[in-house]
């Protein structure tokens, strides 16, 4: 289950029927791995990182707009014109975002294809940071799984002001015991319903550092096919056999 939220991320402009004959996108999945500390949670890391390295490469690029851009803002004198933000779409944003920053990708992820935007945060807590506050976290991730428009209204032109439809995937990490402590006070708003929970039991250990293989060239290849499939699903589609067997 951690992995669909990866692979849907690479499923954009596609609407699927569900059961009740509404249309949905493979955009609005969250997935949360559970494990004790020690488990190796971080082997999740390796994988996301394989699946999307076009992400990282197609980011690579828009980065070094932000990058240039930045330094061209800090070059004028205050009475000079500043450029403009460059139309710049993150695929793959840091686990540190800040709210604005979340909000503004969104928005331009909106304005150039409707990209899912996809984001792994490492440790559950830094949901805090993206979605604005402790309080608000369970708003923004009702609204990511439904697919709603959430946006900022700002007085000035330095704010952030838009309302993108938020079209995110996320993964989070986290112990049992923080994952309790994050998510205490929303047992009873909707917000249970709208992630799936993975644990990972800790193995046997025998004191021996556990070692981590390499993914060979012919796991890149299989992978990289499988994600162009994804890449290309376009449209509407209407998978019979999968609706007959979730209304089992």
């Amino acid at each position: 289950p951690m992995l669909f939220p990866v692979l849907g991320a690479h499923i954009c402009n596609s609407e699927f029927m569900y059961p009740d004959n509404s249309w949905k996108e493979m955009c609005g999945e969250m997935a949360n791995l559970v494990a004790d500390s020690g488990c190796n949670k971080g082997q999740f890391g390796n994988l996301v990182e394989a699946i999307n390295r076009n992400f990282r490469k197609h980011d690579d690029e828009e980065m070094k707009k932000l990058v240039e851009w930045s330094r061209q803002v800090k070059s004028k004198s205050s009475n000079k014109d500043k450029p403009d933000h460059p139309d710049v779409a993150i695929w793959f944003p840091p686990a540190d975002t800040t709210r604005p920053a979340f909000i503004q990708n969104a928005m331009a992820c909106e304005a150039l294809g409707g990209h899912t935007q996809y984001l792994n945060l490492p440790e559950v807590e830094m949901a805090d940071d993206m979605c604005g506050g402790h309080k608000k976290v369970s708003q923004i991730m009702r609204n990511i799984f439904d697919r709603t428009r959430s946006g900022a209204l700002r007085a000035t032109a330095d704010g952030i002001t838009g309302n993108p439809i938020l079209r995110v995937n996320i993964t989070f990490s986290s112990t049992p015991y923080s994952a309790r402590s994050f998510f205490k006070r929303d047992l009873k708003n909707g917000t249970f319903g709208r992630i799936v929970f993975s644990y990972k039991a800790r193995t046997v250990r025998d004191g021996r550092i556990p070692r981590q293989g390499k993914y060979m060239d012919e796991f890149y290849e299989k992978l990289d096919e499988y994600i162009t499939r994804l890449e290309t699903c376009k449209g509407r589609v209407v998978i019979k056999p999968l609706n007959q067997l979730a209304d089992k």
